[in-house]
Formats: C-alpha cells, structure tokens, sequence
C-alpha cells in the first residue's frame, strides 16, 4: 500500500518535468512517487487527491492503482485551524495543525500529532527558546553593532513568520526538519523541481506525514 512506501514523496501535479524539447507531462493532483524510465525521472501518482468546494476544504486521498480504495480523509476543524485525519474505516490517525500566527516565527506552519508519541514540529534552525527569546537576542544584536537590518529582520520575521528575501526575490526554499523531541521524524527539501518529503521515524504513519504535505502544498 502506498503509506507502507517509498523513502520520499512528493505532492502535485507534474508527472515529468519539461525540457527544451518537451513539455511537463501532468496529471491529476496526488501524492507522488519517483520512478525511472529510460533515464528519465517521473513522478507516478500513489494516492490521488481531492479537495471539496468548501470554503474550507476537506480532503480525501484515494490509492491511484485503486481509486474506490480510501488511503485517508483530511477534515478540517476549528476554521481548518487542524485537520483530523482518519483511515479508510474512520479510525483515527492523528491530527495536523496549523501554526498560530504568532508562533511563526520560530516554528513552520503546520505541525502533526500522531496518539502514542510527542508532538512532530519543526522550528527554524536559528530559533531557539520561544518567540520572546528571539526578539531578545534581535535586541542584543542591534546593541551591539548589527544596526536596523537586524533588528527589521527579526520585527518582518515575527510579524509575517517566513523566510522569504525582505526585496521579494524568488528564493530557493530550505530543507525543513520535524522533529519529536530529540527524534527526527520526517524531513523536506527542494530535489530539482520538486519539494521532497522523507519520512524517516519507523512509528510515523505515512498517512499522516502525506496529510501534513497535502496541506502545505494545497
């Protein structure tokens, strides 16, 4: 089943990336795997995904090889504030959640919980401690010399909680680790085109870890 597998997925809905002789190949939106053929890369669709016309949408991720076969459904709670996750049967799974806006800036912005084992969140490499110990070492840096550019990082961080260039230029995006507590339990970085999700916990469901990716990527 396509949650038991493979080490990395990604999540859109480009089966094959172009060249100068040839165009993306597409498909439908899925959670996709890597496969070779002839040398070439492709991205064969392992859980196909649709989203209701809710303003706030649910989702459901059917196996691609299986379509009446439910992987697992994503419904939204609290203003789409979390997602409950549940299996093909309606068991529960976990749940993903949302970042508080005023922890974006430490933390990125969406999280899981999977009943059993601590809280899957990733913070940013230079946030340690919370918000407030942030905001104190952007202070220590403008006293000691780093001036307003520092501290108009840290105020533009706190505020809108990314990473993005302050002159809005595109920008490549950086790997991304979850971790429950000292453990690393899935782990995101950009692989050519693609943004690539690596669970790497043996106990993290994969269903779980395709929901936290749906929702980013959606």
């Amino acid at each position: 089943m396509p949650w038991n597998g493979p080490e990395w997925f990604t999540v859109g809905t480009v089966a094959r990336h172009g060249s100068l002789r040839r165009k993306d190949l597409t498909g439908p939106l899925a959670v996709r795997v890597p496969s070779t053929q002839d040398g070439i890369r492709y991205h064969a669709p392992a859980a196909l995904v649709t989203a209701s016309a809710d303003e706030t949408p649910s989702y459901r991720l059917q196996d691609a090889t299986q379509p009446a076969v439910t992987v697992c459904v994503l419904m939204p709670e609290k203003g789409g504030a979390r997602y409950r996750v549940t299996g093909a049967q309606g068991e529960e799974l976990g749940l993903v959640h949302r970042t508080p806006a005023a922890k974006r800036a430490v933390q990125h912005n969406w999280w899981l919980r999977q009943p059993g084992h601590p809280d899957v969140v990733a913070r940013y490499h230079w946030a340690r401690g919370s918000a407030r110990d942030v905001v104190e070492r952007g202070k220590v840096n403008v006293v000691r010399g780093a001036g307003a550019v520092v501290e108009g990082v840290v105020d533009s961080l706190l505020s809108f909680g990314a990473e993005d260039d302050s002159a809005g230029r595109p920008h490549t995006p950086k790997p991304v680790t979850w971790r429950a507590d000292d453990e690393v339990a899935l782990t995101s970085e950009q692989l050519g085109h693609v943004r690539a999700y690596l669970p790497k916990a043996v106990w993290l469901d994969r269903r779980l870890a395709f929901a936290l990716a749906v929702l980013r990527q959606a």
